[in-house]
């Protein structure tokens, strides 16, 4: 779009011809609030506005807590852990909650979810239809504990979505609609997972035992990588949900494909992968506490691989997620021995009973049992619970993942055993695709048997690139403004790269795109329009290189008469050589009514806000204008920057335009202008010089 391009009717006069118009729709940005919360705990519209309830049925936690107790737990027997009775509903906008009117005539829907003596409570919804521009969020009625926003493009496989835990027995639903749009939103909330332990119990009550070893303590330093790879998750299985343990797993693409390793008998299976929601970090913040996890950082959604049962083969199942892990989370991808060498001791990371992330360590030879599983004879220090079935054991001598538990009767107190199904019977499993390992951890076909882990940028530092603005919205009849993006990779070994994007009025960083995407040795990336699937919608965009020598560049653009294109090169930021400066230059801008006008846009890498004056200067050295602005939002753009200041019948052709730094201590700022010819509607991007 003309940059972004504007929503200003374009004419192009042709003699003998028609008159054409061309009008680029205004794109509803994610509505946002002081903070980033969601709007109905901050809008003052709505405060004190009595959100309607819905109740649940009652539920007996003792008889759900004995029957758990009845379970067998030898061999074969094992099941995941559970911690929640499904409620069956049909809670949607159509017949529950109410619709209140906020700013700038957005709508908000909200309902109130009250399942009496829940310890916890999570959903399942279907039928998710989310419009341009809407919000979904989920938050207990104090906002202590807040999710989202979730757009449309967090849908999962089946159209719906699950939702991550909100402790205690009430909670709120909101949805946060564009003008004229609320008539838009579907969702159905089929089920409310009313939680009877586990999340949410007492500090001291049916926690792990006290022999466990927190991942923060001095015994956890030799693993802080693998540490990193380990996540509790929960599955919804036949109206009940279950928790179990799974490791992020490096692949030798290493792609930075979200490859999540766990036990077949977690019971995670292809109809039901979509439910699965991972929680990253959950740990105790010290050493001696048992409790203190943090349930902020997760994600939803995945896609079912492969699997081998514990009847015929090792128990394992392996996942992908559906999104990669947010950066911000600091995932780590563990490497994996599928030699089948013995080890000569053994470390196992895990959340026991679902609790927070603990250690265990045997400092003996393993043995092997039922020629599929490696045996633990007894831990020397920690040990494991319902609860951590599904998680790696690390050979301590190179801190590879070498299995995945399946079960064992091992418990504070005792010198009993643990199994872990071996990684080398897993890699050819029961020799398909779909039942072993080596398809998906060795996609290359480089025949190794070993790989190291990494970080999701690979062994280098991640350097970030700034896309100042991007857009896919619609254009001049049937054709779209749309973004390429290329990265250009000069150097002799492949590289990964992973895209975000910060919507128009969203905060800063963002969210993260599908996909993490592998450019070969001297190759490139190439992706046209990569906010379809958000279309129509526009703002800043930045990539993420596992190297410092790639370029990235863009391209945004639309198509003219006979298929012939038009637009603008925006050349890509690197973050970590630039620095802010108090001033920017834009040298160059053009204003005059129906031949020119120059759009101005400010970006800033950070959360908070910020205030600039922007000063029009004419050839002659006299000021035009000037205007204070101020924004929280990443990313902002002033259309027809004359016309805004007041000066829109001004001619100035040649002149330049300061931006200043007022307040605000944003990591990183600038400005662009893209200076558009009314009659062709055809801009030239202005980039910005520091002075």
């Amino acid at each position: 779009m003309s940059l972004i391009h504007d929503s200003l009717s374009k004419c192009q006069a042709v003699v003998g011809a028609l008159c054409i118009v061309a009008v680029i729709a205004t794109v509803p940005a994610p509505f946002v609030t002081a903070g980033g919360l969601p709007p109905g705990l901050v809008g003052p519209a709505i405060s004190g506005v009595e959100i309607p309830s819905v109740k649940m049925e009652t539920i007996d936690h003792q008889s759900l807590k004995a029957e758990d107790l009845a379970k067998p737990t030898g061999p074969g027997t094992a099941g995941p852990m559970r911690f929640a009775i499904g409620l069956e509903s049909s809670i949607s906008p159509a017949n529950s909650g109410r619709w209140d009117r906020l700013s700038e005539g957005w709508d908000l829907w909200r309902v109130e979810i009250d399942a009496p003596g829940a310890l916890s409570l999570n959903l399942r919804i279907e039928d998710l239809n989310l419009p341009a521009g809407a919000t979904l969020w989920f938050h207990d009625p104090t906002g202590a504990q807040v999710h989202g926003p979730y757009t449309q493009a967090d849908r999962d496989s089946h159209g719906g979505l699950s939702t991550p835990i909100v402790l205690g027995d009430r909670l709120v639903v909101e949805v946060a609609a564009a003008p004229g749009r609320a008539s838009d939103v579907r969702l159905v909330i089929s089920s409310v997972y009313h939680g009877y332990r586990v999340f949410g119990e007492e500090h001291t009550h049916a926690k792990r035992g006290d022999c466990n070893i927190n991942v923060v303590c001095p015994e956890g330093d030799a693993w802080r990588d693998q540490i990193r790879s380990v996540a509790r998750y929960t599955v919804q299985i036949d109206g009940r949900g279950y928790l179990c343990t799974g490791t992020l797993m490096n692949n030798t693409a290493e792609d930075g494909r979200a490859l999540f390793l766990t036990a077949d008998h977690c019971d995670v299976r292809a109809d039901n992968a979509n439910t699965v929601v991972v929680y990253w970090n959950y740990q105790s913040p010290t050493c001696d506490e048992r409790y203190g996890g943090s349930l902020s950082q997760n994600q939803s959604g995945t896609t079912f691989l492969s699997t081998w049962d514990w009847d015929n083969g090792s128990d394992f199942t392996l996942l992908e997620l559906d999104t990669v892990p947010d950066l911000s989370f600091n995932v780590y991808y563990a490497g994996w021995d599928a030699s089948g060498q013995t080890p000569q001791s053994a470390t196992g990371i895990h959340h026991p009973s679902g609790d927070e992330k603990s250690l265990s360590f045997e400092n003996d030879p393993l043995t092997t049992i039922w020629g599929s599983h490696w045996k633990v004879n007894d831990w020397d220090l920690g040990t494991t619970e319902p609860g951590s079935s599904g998680s790696c054991l690390f050979d301590q001598s190179n801190g590879l993942c070498i299995g995945t538990l399946s079960g064992g009767y091992a418990a504070c107190g005792n010198d009993l055993e643990d199994w872990y199904g071996q990684i080398d019977k897993s890699w050819t499993g029961d020799g398909t695709p779909d039942s072993r390992l080596s398809d998906h951890l060795d996609p290359l076909s480089l025949g190794v048997t070993t790989l190291e882990g990494r970080n999701p940028s690979g062994s280098g530092p991640s350097i970030q690139w700034l896309i100042p603005a991007a857009a896919s919205a619609p254009g001049f009849g049937s054709s779209n403004w749309k973004t390429q993006i290329g990265v250009a990779n000069p150097t002799a070994s492949a590289v990964t790269a992973s895209l975000y994007f910060v919507a128009k009025g969203a905060p800063w960083p963002g969210v993260m795109l599908p996909g993490t995407h592998s450019i070969p040795a001297g190759g490139a990336l190439y992706i046209d329009d990569p906010l379809a699937d958000s279309s129509p919608t526009s703002g800043l965009m930045y990539v993420s290189v596992s190297s410092a020598e790639a370029v990235v560049s863009t391209r945004t653009y639309n198509l003219g008469e006979m298929g012939s294109t038009y637009g603008q090169g925006i050349p890509g930021i690197p973050l970590d050589t630039v620095q802010s400066s108090s001033s920017v230059i834009l040298p160059l801008v053009h204003s005059e009514r129906n031949v020119f006008h120059t759009n101005v846009g400010i970006v800033q890498t950070s959360a908070g806000s910020l205030l600039v004056r922007m000063t029009i200067h004419a050839p002659s050295g006299a000021i035009v204008a000037t205007k204070n602005y101020s924004q929280t939002s990443a990313f902002n753009q002033i259309n027809n920057v004359f016309a805004d200041m007041g000066v829109g019948g001004h001619a100035v052709e040649g002149g330049w335009i300061k931006v200043e730094l007022l307040a605000g201590s944003p990591a990183f700022w600038t400005t662009y202008a893209s200076v558009v010819d009314d009659l062709t509607g055809d801009p030239t991007y202005v980039g910005p010089v520091v002075r």
